[in-house]
């Protein structure tokens, strides 16, 4: 194939797909690159929706496509869920911001402070990234220090600190013991790496070294309990627990970012490890499938917001604790039981585990990891174990990932363009099964083309 022609799996995902091509040519007028949000969109161009019901989106060429991406793990419920809509009609015709306490806010609060044992009290904002923002906020201004800990390839939304090394690129993130701070894109400036320091993911005696190294810097150290964006590595109790005694030891603060896996049960991926963070932040799942975020933990640390206390911390958010999330998020957390994330969770087992078997039937070099219901997909048999791994599986993968993308969406099956799958209430074993179907659908019809492409990808 000659490098200016367009390979014949994207052909036939264009030829699949005209009226979503129609409109994002449309959409190129009028937002850069065609799309308003990076993290969605994917090439050639992403599919366009008409609508969502349950488990199932339909774009605007017909396809109903069962929706394994649920917007980037926060629609619990899928589309639509009754109890939502129920919610949110009804208040909405209250109004839908107050500027004011709302008895649903308190009821929102009371709900997320009972199932998790570490939030004492908490404070919502707008989004998971507001979330995370204030969480080091607080953890500045209780500790009086300015330099932040996180993990090499964590993600924390979309400020200058919270995306700091989160793509360790090999030409320049130093030595695993001592990585460096680098930029994600030209928009960071130097001042933020100075006060980011990085630490190795799932390295705990590494971590507590570099703790001790940064201790009379450090107001807090921040960690995904499941890297997110680089491929759903989830951290060893062991790499969490050497973050808690450390932390605590030097009186650092210690913050959970659990905006993606607080779905992985009642009280977050924190009580499956049995460890308390001091602040958690939150998003996604609580807003009931609307824009949410909030910061949660230590009584003591939280009254830093207090408009009683001197000195507070000032967090003005014009929609934050807005009645209609409030309501939608009311609804889906009630209807969100721990026995429910249990059977997420299997369904996340099983999907992993028919996706490995379609891997091992079809000779193609291949894992799916994660944990619970995240799942993500990799083109590598070499172990991952933190984001420099995940990287290495991405670059030797190279466009093959991406037509794997395109194929399993032209079968009715939704992911993130980087191959990330998580598990919704309204779906059952038979998605999972038409999940797993796909992919050995979209592998047979893929093998040639590897063969011919990417050799170094085929198992025997």
């Amino acid at each position: 194939m000659m490098a200016s022609e367009e390979h014949p799996l994207i052909t036939e995902y264009r030829n699949w797909s005209q009226e979503s091509e129609r409109l994002s040519r449309r959409a190129r007028k009028v937002f850069p690159g065609g799309d308003t949000r990076a993290s969605a969109h994917y090439d050639p161009y992403p599919l366009v929706m008409e609508k969502g019901r349950g488990c199932h989106l339909y774009d605007v060429d017909g396809h109903e496509i069962i929706d394994f991406m649920n917007n980037f793990t926060s629609l619990i419920h899928g589309h639509a869920h009754p109890a939502v809509v129920g919610a949110v009609s009804e208040q909405v015709a209250f109004g839908t911001a107050y500027a004011a306490p709302s008895l649903n806010q308190i009821e929102l609060a009371e709900l997320i402070a009972d199932r998790i044992p570490s939030v004492e009290q908490l404070r919502f904002c707008s989004s998971g990234s507001e979330a995370t923002l204030m969480a080091i906020r607080c953890a500045r201004a209780h500790t009086g220090k300015e330099k932040i800990m996180k993990m090499e390839g964590g993600y924390h939304g979309s400020y200058e600190l919270a995306e700091v090394s989160l793509v360790p690129y090999p030409e320049s993130r130093g030595a695993l013991d001592h990585p460096s701070s680098l930029p994600v894109d030209k928009s960071i400036p130097n001042s933020v790496l100075e006060d980011t320091v990085i630490c190795p993911y799932n390295e705990p005696e590494l971590a507590k070294a570099l703790i001790r190294e940064h201790a009379v810097e450090l107001a807090a150290v921040i960690v995904e309990p499941v890297l997110g964006s680089m491929g759903m590595v989830a951290a060893t109790t062991e790499f969490l627990q050497a973050l808690r005694s450390e932390t605590e030891e030097l009186g650092i603060v210690l913050i959970f970012d659990e905006v993606i896996t607080l779905r992985l049960s009642g009280g977050g991926t924190q009580a499956m490890h049995g460890i308390s963070p001091d602040l958690t932040s939150m998003g996604k799942i609580i807003g009931g499938g609307l824009p949410v975020g909030a910061i949660g933990g230590k009584r003591e640390l939280l009254q830093i917001f207090s408009p009683d206390t001197r000195e507070n911390v000032f967090h003005a958010s014009t929609f934050s604790g807005n009645a209609l999330t409030m309501a939608a998020g009311f609804a889906a957390m009630s209807h969100f039981t721990d026995a429910e994330a249990k059977r997420l969770n299997w369904l996340g087992d099983k999907l992993r585990e028919g996706f490995n078997l379609i891997l091992h039937q079809n000779g193609i070099c291949g894992q799916a990891i994660g944990l619970g219901s995240l799942t993500n997909l990799h083109l590598t048999d070499e172990p991952l174990h933190d984001s420099r791994d995940t990287l290495k599986g991405i670059a030797a993968a190279g466009h093959i990932s991406r037509l794997l993308h395109l194929g399993m969406l032209r079968r009715g099956i939704m992911s993130a363009g980087r191959l990330m799958y998580c598990i919704s209430t309204p779906m059952g074993e038979d998605e999972v099964t038409a999940a797993i179907t796909a992919l050995n659908e979209t592998l047979i019809e893929l093998r040639p083309f590897i063969k011919q492409e990417r050799p170094e990808l085929l198992a025997m």
